[in-house]
């Protein structure tokens, strides 16, 4: 009893020590509250409905039959336990060939326990992946769905950071602790109730009632020391998503991190990445040491303390049906007694320890959420968007006296009285007036940051026209070849007709005279088309540039926009890719400073960088029109 009070004298010390000394630990959870943008409750919710899209689906069917199993678990336990009381007193009563049956009894139960633990697992993994496989396809949905993709990193102040880390890690984390915690939540409240109403009949219900009052009490304490656990987690998963973007940002700019001589650097960055994510871990771990210290001795060590002081009197006392028994049939009442109640303990101490598992989930869905939040605001269109409106709305803020934005669809391109902005509300072209149809290819030049790329995301749709009128040709009839040409995962065929994939060889032939044209005949007979590689790797600066005008003739576009497309590419054959644009009747608009290049071109836009632009008329005898 000494022992007893003083451990309990050292926890409470312990939680009010905590209390005391954790005020930061109070208002982080004041703030954690106030930027919730809903409850525990009100995120599931949202996520479950996603994920349960109808009463009869594949979650539906996983999850019903895990309940079986937990509901077929407990029924085992019980039997399992009679069945060891049995044996005890087998036992006691020295009667051997009782004892060799009921073990071969046990033995033949214990086969159904073996499968029903085992199955238990698999579907927990099943009932997991499922949700996992409902949230991702819609996130999938959300996000390569209306530039979305690409407006979450660019448009609006309200970017989603961690995007790759939210979708395959925190959504990973999220539906497994999900399914473990419906089994560490359900398990203990079956076996609670099953446990009990047979313990009961042994001993009486009066007797469960300082068990349960034990476990109330314990509860309740330890959530009063209990540490912020769903902010830990919170921060837990944004620092690894950080630490995860710093390794995947030197992956992929390696090469000029090379040139640079930046390793040294980088490693700093990256160690100090860790640093923080280190310093985070060490103060949750000891957190979580002086929890399981308490957790261990109050709801695991003092359960069975109190356990054993229920059963003393009936086994001293006879009571409960035991007076006049025998030794051996008390020591059966023991035995199983003993059996249920440490089930019954384990099961009262998932459920108080429950609250660690809600507060792990609690973080990961308001990530998850926060994801699904951002993505929604994005989806279902480009016009009326919280990220597109914000960055008209810079541009009212910042200038005024700008005219409605207006944009047309016509076989033409079109600029008229247009303001080329930022997305953080900056003018970087004023007043822009020009005209193009189709075969007058037009020459962009201008220093760096004078609008050339910015008044392409305007033209293909990824920054909205925030003034002025805008007639261009629908969306299809636009191609875009950057300076470093995009390869995707698959075939050297696929890198021709990309974004299209082609299941078969039907257009090998048509394919095979586009590689001539762009002088890639060898690369065709060295690889073949059907060879998976990854050819980013593969293939020199020359020849990607070259594939992805292969992939600009495949499609033959009303209008293409080259930017420095060509820079890697000697001047014969660029001078070949060039003419091949105007025999296709491609409409070409080339940002570039190569003066040699004028030559393909009719006329020249020409930016200064402080928001002024000029119209020049390269080749007069064209008749280009100009409003």
């Amino acid at each position: 009893m000494v022992l007893w009070l003083a451990g309990l004298t050292g926890a409470t010390s312990f939680g009010i020590y905590n209390r005391l000394n954790s005020k930061r630990t109070v208002i982080r959870e004041k703030r954690e509250n106030k930027s919730k943008k809903g409850s525990l409750y009100e995120n599931l919710k949202k996520l479950l409905t996603i994920a349960f899209p109808r009463a009869l689906c594949k979650p539906s069917f996983h999850l019903t039959f895990y309940t079986a199993l937990l509901i077929a678990r407990i029924v085992l336990t019980i039997k399992i336990a009679d069945i060891t009381g049995m044996l005890g007193k087998t036992v006691g009563s020295k009667s051997f060939d009782s004892m060799f049956k009921l073990q071969v009894v046990f033995a033949l139960w214990c086969i159904p326990g073996a499968f029903v633990n085992s199955l238990l697992h698999f579907e927990s993994d099943k009932f997991a992946l499922s949700i996992r496989e409902k949230l991702i396809r819609h996130a999938h949905n959300l996000y390569l769905n209306d530039l979305v993709y690409y407006r979450a990193g660019n448009l609006g102040s309200n970017k989603i950071e961690d995007v790759n880390q939210r979708v395959t890690q925190d959504l990973k984390k999220f539906c497994s602790q999900l399914s473990d915690l419906y089994g560490n939540l359900l398990k203990p409240i079956l076996e609670v109730i099953f446990i009990s109403r047979s313990l009961a009949k042994r001993m009486g219900g009066r007797q469960l009632v300082a068990f349960f009052i034990f476990f109330a009490i314990t509860g309740q304490y330890l959530q009063f020391i209990m540490p912020p656990y769903s902010q830990f987690s919170a921060d837990t998963q944004k620092k690894e998503g950080e630490f995860r973007s710093h390794h995947h940002r030197v992956i992929a700019h390696n090469e000029e991190i090379a040139f640079y001589g930046g390793g040294e650097r980088e490693k700093e960055i990256l160690n100090a990445s860790f640093n923080s994510l280190r310093g985070l871990f060490n103060k949750i771990f000891s957190y979580q040491l002086g929890m399981g210290i308490v957790d261990q001795y109050l709801v695991k060590y003092g359960a069975t303390m109190v356990a054993y002081s229920m059963m003393m009197p009936a086994v001293y006392l006879g009571l409960y049906g035991l007076e006049g028994k025998t030794a051996p049939e008390i020591m059966q009442y023991y035995i199983t007694s003993s059996a249920l109640f440490v089930a019954l303990g384990n099961a009262c101490k998932h459920l108080v320890l429950s609250y660690k598992h809600i507060h792990d989930l609690a973080g990961l869905t308001e990530r998850v959420t926060e994801l699904f939040d951002m993505l929604q605001k994005r989806s279902g269109g480009f016009d009326g968007k919280e990220d597109v409106e914000e960055m008209k709305k810079l541009a009212r803020e910042n200038y005024e006296n700008i005219t409605p934005p207006v944009t047309k669809i016509g076989e033409h391109i079109c600029f008229e009285n247009v303001d080329i902005f930022s997305p953080t509300g900056a003018l970087l072209v004023k007043n822009l007036n020009f005209r193009v149809a189709k075969n007058s290819n037009v020459l962009i030049s201008g220093p760096n940051g004078s609008g050339k790329s910015s008044l392409f995301r305007v033209l293909g749709g990824l920054w909205p026209l925030c003034s002025g009128t805008l007639t261009k040709p629908e969306k299809n009839k636009l191609f875009y070849i950057p300076q470093q040409p995009y390869l995707a995962p698959g075939t050297l065929r696929d890198q021709i007709t990309y974004p299209v994939s082609l299941k078969d060889s039907s257009e090998d032939a048509h394919l095979n005279k586009l590689m001539e044209l762009v002088n890639l005949s060898y690369l065709v007979a060295r690889e073949g088309w059907n060879v998976v590689r990854d050819w980013a790797d593969v293939l020199s600066g020359g020849e990607k540039q070259r594939v992805a005008m292969a992939r600009l003739f495949y499609h033959k576009p009303a209008f293409g926009i080259l930017d420095e497309c060509t820079s890697a590419v000697s001047a014969d054959v660029e001078g070949k890719l060039y003419e091949t644009c105007k025999e296709l009747g491609i409409t070409i608009f080339t940002v570039s400073h190569r003066p040699q290049l004028r030559h393909h071109h009719d006329c020249e836009l020409k930016f200064d960088g402080a928001g002024n632009w000029e119209w020049i008329i390269l080749h007069p005898e064209n008749n280009l029109n100009q409003l």
